[in-house]
């Protein structure tokens, strides 16, 4: 997947701004593909001189005008091509559960410390998710199904992710016990 189509199915039901799209990405979207401002900015630059996405100017009080972005015909057919091709696997890239892989020589300490500034974060999507999902819910056509169905497994992933930090919560607490 890259970011082009990611923000092209962001644009399928409605214009955006570049703040708005990221925003998206902050809170549903972002659950698959993470984009900074700037990539999302650049892409967006990219699919327009693609003829993928226009954009029209809207006057703001006091401040520089916003570009308001929708898809094309073009972009429409691009993500339909997309969207027939078959998913590559998704990979897995996470540096702390390579760090509970190598916990016999680490310091419980440190990983509990670091266990727990992670599931705050993971609350904190989780919350996210569930709020998104819950606006959705009262929502029935279009697109909006299939975007609950995308926050449903963000959901059980943080779930998942919550209930595996605990089973790492009781290794590390064990090990600090064993060690004193």
């Amino acid at each position: 997947m890259s970011l082009r189509h990611a923000i092209l199915v962001l644009l399928q039901d409605e214009e955006a701004s570049g703040y708005d799209l990221a925003r998206e990405f902050a809170n549903s979207i972002g659950l698959v593909w993470n984009a900074t401002h700037q990539q999302i900015y650049l892409e967006l630059g990219k699919l327009n001189e693609q003829n993928m996405v226009h954009y029209r100017h809207v006057p703001q009080d006091g401040k520089p005008d916003k570009k308001l972005y929708r898809i094309t015909d073009e972009g429409r057919q691009e993500l339909v091509r997309w969207l027939r091709r078959p998913a590559a696997p998704a990979r897995v890239r996470d540096a702390f559960m390579v760090k509970v892989a190598g916990g016999a020589l680490a310091d419980p300490e440190t990983l509990l410390g670091e266990l727990d500034q992670l599931v705050q974060q993971r609350k904190e999507r989780l919350a996210n998710f569930e709020a998104e999902a819950r606006k959705l819910e009262r929502q029935s056509e279009g697109n909006s199904r299939f975007q609950h169905l995308t926050l449903r497994r963000g959901i059980l992933d943080q779930e998942a992710w919550l209930a595996w930090a605990e089973e790492v919560r009781e290794v590390l607490e064990d090990t600090l016990n064993h060690q004193h």
